[in-house]
């Protein structure tokens, strides 16, 4: 994990995300040029990590290498964002207090109160001036990432082919199709009996469907699908969009030909295949300028990273903390 894949979680990271000082305070996490983190800071920092990953369980049984992994790379993204944040600081990136005020009011937005959001930061260690001097120091960071990506500011017509012909398999639309159909549902906690007295409620459907009745039609009368307003239409899919019986009879329809009844968890269905799009590789004249910004974007990207890991051969780190072992919840 890498602030060049990362860098939206900037945001999210900064309420915890930047304590420092040199020096001066025992337990300490890392070490990076000469710069302390604290364990406090570190902890806090993994916690919000963990949160933003979806993760919110206690270290035990098989979570446990999943808890060091993440362990582990919330200290790889603390590491890099305090070297990002170094650089910024070496070059003499600015922000002005303007950008710092309107940082912090989306960050006051959630709260219900400037007192509210003040707690917070109590808890977290800051003073509002401190906390305004970090929101700065991480501002410039990501200035300065900005202004890394800002030297990849082209894509060739070469580069352009070279990805296209190298990522066909990306850039093709999948098979599609689209049917109307009618469902009419199990009843909750419904016995066999119920569910075959479905079946009989469906087959004079199906018979007047397959005698050429407006399936349109059929389907705003009976169905008990949200589609059935728009004669049970589907709008086109893709496999893996449906449930695995109602996915295999749609494809294997062809176009005006009606299925068999197909059991679900939902229910009973008919359906009707109203169209069908073969896969297709998008042509290249089409989505020129769209795959050329999908382009520079990775190449910004890389440029990032390769920054992240320049700055890291060159830095001074020392982890003072273990990463894999006595995971708290």
């Amino acid at each position: 994990m890498t602030l060049g894949r990362c860098a939206a979680c900037l945001a999210a990271m900064l309420f915890c995300a930047g304590a420092w000082a040199q020096g001066t305070h025992p337990g300490n996490a890392v070490l990076i040029n000469g710069i302390e983190i604290s364990n406090q800071r570190f902890d806090a920092f993994y916690q919000e990590y963990r949160r933003s990953q979806g993760i919110n369980v206690a270290a035990r049984g098989d979570q446990l290498q999943l808890l060091k992994r993440l362990r582990r790379e919330a200290m790889d993204m603390m590491i890099e964002q305090e070297l990002v944040r170094q650089a910024a600081e070496r070059e003499g990136v600015q922000v002005s207090p303007t950008e710092v005020d309107a940082t912090l009011d989306d960050l006051n937005e959630p709260f219900k109160s400037p007192e509210d959001f003040t707690r917070r930061l109590e808890v977290e260690g800051y003073t509002l001036e401190s906390y305004r001097e970090h929101v700065g120091r991480m501002l410039a960071a990501s200035k300065y990432l900005d202004d890394i990506r800002a030297t990849v500011s082209s894509v060739s017509d070469a580069e352009l082919e070279t990805y296209y012909r190298d990522n066909e398999y990306r850039l093709t639309l999948p098979e599609q199709v689209r049917v109307r159909h009618i469902l009419l549902t199990w009843k909750p906690m419904g016995t066999t009996d119920d569910r075959g007295a479905i079946r009989k409620q469906m087959a004079p459907i199906l018979e007047q469907a397959r005698d050429g009745a407006d399936f349109a039609k059929l389907a705003r009368e009976h169905s008990e699908d949200s589609t059935a307003r728009d004669g049970g239409d589907t709008g086109l899919f893709h496999r893996g969009q449906m449930v695995p019986a109602f996915e295999t009879a749609a494809f294997a329809l062809r176009p005006g030909e009606i299925s068999d009844m197909v059991e679900t968890p939902f229910g009973v269905h008919i359906l009707r295949l109203e169209e069908r799009k073969e896969a297709r590789l998008l042509p290249l004249e089409e989505i020129r300028e769209p795959l050329r910004d999908h382009v520079r974007q990775e190449k910004q990207d890389v440029a990032v990273q390769q920054e992240t890991v320049r700055l890291r051969e060159q830095a001074e780190i020392e982890i003072l903390v273990p990463l894999g072992d006595n995971e708290k919840n």
